[in-house]
């Protein structure tokens, strides 16, 4: 079993390097990408990680993406939300939604796309997804163009370019800079135009974002052509072309023809600007990139038109009508929902930064609360310690049986105010720590934990198995690792039957799935199902018989939260319980 979990987290840990590494190929390499996506998904259906097969999914839906292969993109993203849905993962399914929405609105269903990016940004910030989170107004920044609002898409552009340098990601940044310097061209603002894309080339040549690359220089081309620098924009545009057809992008080989197109019918060269158009139109026929497809039918009709041949001028005109209505007129009765959704997604914005502070001042309370509790229960400890010293003179001293009957009751409650004390001293002690993560000897751990209970009632009589994971390797606070293992522990040997029962006490530590999973396992006493749900509370007791204040599972729970994991109880009672810990091999907290 143990080796079944092993070989499982090597193939974990496989599928993610591979994922990573395609990921990181995409800026100079797609199809590297898409084939390592494609294996990956392979590996994870064969181990049947849910979570491994949904991300591997949203990455091939990513690429179908970047490709052009918008059916192949829904298909892929549409299934890898089942899978997201499935596991709960909020961001996983706002990452495929991403992808669903850059297929939606490069065809021509802007507004189902604008509702999916406006549904991802409250998400990638809630997880300060920074990288995403500027990717996805980019996004935005583009479907406003369309809307022909050039004020909100400099806005959300320069959201982009924020998000970006938090990410501190050039590429996301200067994948901004490109359609920002075509607004500033089209207001006449050439040399503004002219700084920024010669920044965003600049920036993907430090990158090596080949793909990112074309997109630059296409928008360099259209600088130089309103310049007049023509051949300067033709160098730019056929490299543009070049790099598109060699990355498989189908969208950018359609808006280079199309601005190529233009640029021929700008210099007078109308049998050169027809061959581009009539490329570009193919391009965007083949797949559905309608805003391209009536541009370019606009400018065959300028080209015939030019010629003198009325009839050839009359269809592409007729076409462009046609297209630019269909195109328009679904955006304009969609632009009200689109703007509704941008409300929407503001709306949900200031929601989630109410939460934030809401949270932000619950935690700066629980900080001050566990500081009181620190200072004070140090500050009793010393009295506490100087009863229970007088108790045990006394003891010595007084003979009268009565009066050692009180004393024995004031000693019992005097015990119960110092494990009270024990218990908050250790809850704050995980607050305020300062240690540094380190490597966690999980054998050493337990065998030190075991022996600090030898001397328990009964400690002789339970049989220990202990199961230890071969080359187990986690880092955390040795106090919040000692603090689960030891009451999970003294909980179990505590509520162990004797002497109806043969006491066993089962604890392992394995690794699944890129988590460290620990379990201890009883044949005690266990729990009524209806106590299971408030045993992690503070100061809660299932059973009042036994001794102790209420505070050991709760203290567990704080350092399993502390160390981003969960806990599970599972408990019959009369046939003992399980506590499952799992901890994430790799926690936020600590990248």
């Amino acid at each position: 079993m143990e080796k079944m979990d092993l070989r499982t987290a090597e193939e974990t840990d496989l599928i993610q390097k591979m994922l990573t590494e395609a990921y990181a190929s995409r800026i100079n390499d797609l199809t590297k990408s898409k084939r390592m996506a494609e294996k990956a998904l392979k590996l994870s259906r064969e181990i049947d990680d849910l979570h491994l097969i949904g991300k591997c999914l949203s990455d091939l839906s990513l690429y179908y993406m970047i490709l052009g292969e918008y059916e192949s993109c829904i298909q892929f993203g549409e299934e890898a939300i089942g899978y997201f849905s499935l596991t709960g993962d909020e961001k996983g399914i706002a990452d495929a939604k991403y992808s669903l929405a850059g297929a939606l609105y490069k065809t021509d269903e802007f507004n189902r796309g604008l509702n999916y990016l406006t549904e991802c940004i409250p998400v990638f910030k809630k997880f300060e997804d920074h990288h995403n989170t500027a990717r996805t107004f980019k996004s935005i920044g583009t479907i406003y163009e369309y809307f022909g609002d050039e004020k909100a898409a400099i806005e959300a552009y320069q959201y982009s370019i924020e998000a970006g340098i938090l990410a501190k990601d050039l590429n996301v940044q200067s994948n901004a800079y490109n359609p920002l310097s075509g607004i500033y061209l089209n207001k006449g603002r050439t040399k503004d135009a002219m700084e920024l894309i010669q920044k965003s080339i600049a920036m993907k040549n430090e990158t090596n974002d080949v793909r990112g690359l074309a997109f630059a220089l296409y928008g360099r081309g259209k600088v130089y052509t309103k310049l007049e620098q023509y051949e300067l924009a033709e160098i730019d545009y056929f490299e543009a072309i070049r790099i598109h057809e060699e990355m498989g992008e189908k969208l950018g080989a359609a808006m280079t023809f199309h601005k190529l197109g233009s640029h021929y019918l700008q210099k007078g060269d109308l049998e050169q600007s027809n061959d581009y158009l009539q490329k570009g139109l193919k391009f965007a026929n083949e797949n559905r990139i309608a805003l391209i497809k009536f541009k370019c039918y606009y400018l065959l009709y300028e080209i015939h038109k030019k010629q003198g041949n009325t009839e050839k001028a009359l269809h592409y005109l007729e076409n462009f009508v046609r297209e630019k209505e269909l195109v328009i007129n679904t955006r304009s009765f969609k632009i009200i929902e689109g703007y509704d959704a941008i409300a929407k997604m503001e709306v949900a914005e200031s929601e989630i930064q109410a939460q934030k502070e809401k949270s932000e001042i619950i935690e700066k309370k629980n900080l001050e609360l566990d500081a009181f509790f620190y200072r004070v229960s140090h500050d009793l400890k010393g009295p506490i310690n100087s009863l229970l010293g007088l108790d045990m003179i006394v003891n010595e001293e007084i003979k009268d049986e009565t009066t050692r009957e009180y004393l024995g009751m004031y000693r019992v409650q005097i015990q119960r105010i110092n494990q009270i004390l024990d218990g908050l001293i250790k809850v704050t002690r995980m607050s305020h720590t300062s240690e540094k993560a380190e490597p966690v000897k999980f054998e050493q751990l337990i065998e030190e934990c075991l022996k600090s209970y030898q001397f328990m009632t009964n400690f002789s009589r339970i049989d220990f198995e202990v199961e230890i994971a071969d080359s187990l390797e986690y880092r955390a606070e040795w106090a919040l690792m000692n603090t689960i293992i030891q009451n999970l522990l003294e909980n179990a040997i505590k509520y162990a039957r004797i002497p109806k029962n043969e006491p066993k006490i089962y604890i392992s530590a394995t690794e699944h799935k890129g988590a460290i999973v620990i379990k201890v396992q009883d044949n005690g006493v266990g729990i009524d199902p209806e106590q299971q749900e408030k045993i992690f509370e503070m100061f809660y007791q299932s059973d009042r018989k036994q001794s102790g204040v209420g505070l050991g599972l709760y203290i567990i729970k704080r350092a399993v939260d502390q160390l981003e994991g969960t806990i599970k109880l599972e408990s019959e009672p009369g046939v003992g319980s399980k506590f499952t810990v799992k901890l994430p091999k790799y926690r936020k907290s600590l990248k």
